[in-house]
């Protein structure tokens, strides 16, 4: 009985990467955007539940709906556009290409992508313009040499060994971990109101 129920999950499993590779190939931007959101919303999901510890009646599901626009809005968007410039970029094959990608995908777009993320988060969660340079100040750099711990061994791995429709999943998947951080991270201290 075991086995077979190990088989049946294993064809159910093979079943959704198929529909999934299908939907991937039909409608790349429509997938991409969905899938982002999902997994976005899902790393605001663990911060409030297992980070800060809330009960189901504290959960802020409007917070969960804001990282599911940003994940929407911009992480997909953005980042699915880098990975293709990256691809007509990097004319290097092999270890060479994805040493070369983690570079230019840490040193150059990193550090302005966490601009770009902490604002849009900032100014969703109802932040004020003038306010805005103090709040990037209070946490830029802490949340940049936390994503240099985590994403080059990732985004190594993610360059050599992943193909280019799959990346954004990959991204996507590692990114659960990040984007708990992100969603702790970013509402830790309410945006100040003047």
């Amino acid at each position: 009985m075991c086995l077979y129920s190990v088989f049946l999950n294993q064809t159910r499993m093979a079943f959704l990467w198929r529909h999934y590779t299908r939907l991937l190939e039909k409608y790349p931007w429509r997938t991409t955007i969905i899938q982002s959101g999902v997994l976005c919303a899902t790393g605001d999901g663990i911060a409030q539940t297992l980070l800060e510890r809330k009960k189901l009646s504290e959960f802020d599901l409007s917070r969960t709906g804001k990282f599911f626009i940003l994940g929407s809005c911009v992480v997909a968007p953005v980042i699915r556009t880098w990975y293709l410039a990256l691809e007509r970029i990097v004319k290097f094959q092999g270890a060479r290409g994805a040493l070369t990608k983690m570079c230019m995908d840490q040193g150059l777009f990193a550090p302005c992508f966490i601009v770009v993320f902490t604002t849009s988060a900032y100014t969703l969660n109802g932040g004020k313009f003038q306010n805005l340079r103090a709040h990037l100040e209070s946490m830029y750099f802490d949340v940049l040499t936390s994503n240099w711990k985590l994403w080059p061994a990732a985004q190594i791995v993610n360059f050599y060994f992943v193909p280019l429709q799959h990346r954004l999943l990959v991204m996507n998947l590692v990114a659960l971990i990040w984007n708990t951080y992100l969603a702790w991270k970013t509402n830790q201290t309410k945006p100040v109101q003047n």
